[in-house]
């Protein structure tokens, strides 16, 4: 599954699924009110762990300064889990997002996974340790320890990532 020009590979036994771009997620939800997101990725472990990962590279000399990165991941979980319970029921396009959506809403526990590359040399950089503190404070009630990787930090994910 190619995610901004990163590669994420999967156990066959996980269920993976690029979320924003469901049908129902552009064809229906996003037209409900402006400022709607959603997070890059929903995945589903065989133990009925949900992961939803969102993807940053600034890798790229002309990415631009990350502002307000942790309100607009927030913002992305949020409206993604807004989304999930109205896909359960009205998608029809393919019938995999409704199918994904009941095994997302049936889970067992939620983990917050941001997948983050920096650049080597060049700005911007982000501050991990703030944006992770953001985020523990802000998601508390979703997930109250969200993880942040990196190829080089994978963190022991059971997917892999080139």
């Amino acid at each position: 599954m190619d995610v901004d020009g990163l590669t994420f590979t999967f156990p066959a036994t996980w269920q993976a699924s690029k979320f924003d771009e469901w049908a129902f997620y552009r064809q229906h939800f996003l037209k409900l009110r402006d400022h709607l997101q959603a997070v890059d990725i929903l995945v589903l472990s065989p133990d009925q762990i949900a992961f939803m990962v969102e993807v940053k590279d600034y890798r790229h000399p002309e990415a631009g300064k990350p502002s307000a990165l942790a309100e607009t991941i927030v913002n992305k979980v949020l409206c993604t889990l807004a989304a999930l319970l109205p896909a359960k029921l009205h998608a029809n396009t393919p019938i995999d997002e409704k199918n994904m959506s009941r095994a997302v809403l049936r889970c067992e526990r939620l983990q917050v996974i941001v997948h983050i590359e920096q650049p080597a040399s060049h700005q911007p950089r982000v501050d991990l340790a703030d944006l992770k503190q953001k985020l523990k404070s802000k998601l508390r009630a979703i997930d109250a320890h969200p993880k942040i990787v990196s190829m080089a930090k994978p963190l022991a994910m059971a997917w892999h990532v080139s």
